[in-house]
């Protein structure tokens, strides 16, 4: 347990020291907004996904290779982790979360080891908490 608090509170030290208040509120926009697509869409089909991906994507900018490349390396990830063909759409727009998270906290500076001790942290937060622990990260 020593080891899982460590991580989460290492991720709360980066967070308090890298990111302003105004990054702060964008960060938990972020949180909001996927779970407010993951309720939306709790059993999605891959089309549906698809669809979110690609208006998230060209709403930022993105081309559509780079489009068509997220796609396809989420499904491969999605496989690779073993996740059958039912679990894959949940899976991509997990993974669209994280990748908005971790864009805006390159964004911001961070470094990759940084990112990795945050997102670990959240994952442990979000884990402790659907095990009735009401911790914040």
């Amino acid at each position: 347990m020593t080891q899982k608090s460590d991580v989460k509170e290492q991720a709360k030290d980066i967070l308090e020291e890298t990111l302003d208040r105004e990054a702060v509120i964008v960060l938990e926009r972020i949180s909001e907004e996927m779970q407010l697509l993951f309720r939306a869409h709790q059993e999605p089909a891959s089309e549906e996904v698809e669809r979110i991906v690609t208006g998230f994507f060209l709403e930022s900018g993105k081309s559509e290779q780079f489009i068509d490349d997220w796609i396809k390396t989420s499904k491969e990830y999605s496989r690779t982790r073993g996740l059958g063909e039912q679990d894959q759409p949940k899976a991509m727009l997990s993974d669209l979360g994280v990748f908005r998270f971790m864009s805006f906290l390159k964004d911001k500076g961070l470094t990759d080891d940084q990112i990795t001790i945050v997102l670990t942290g959240a994952v442990q937060q979000a884990a402790s908490s659907g095990d009735g622990e009401s911790e914040q990260l």
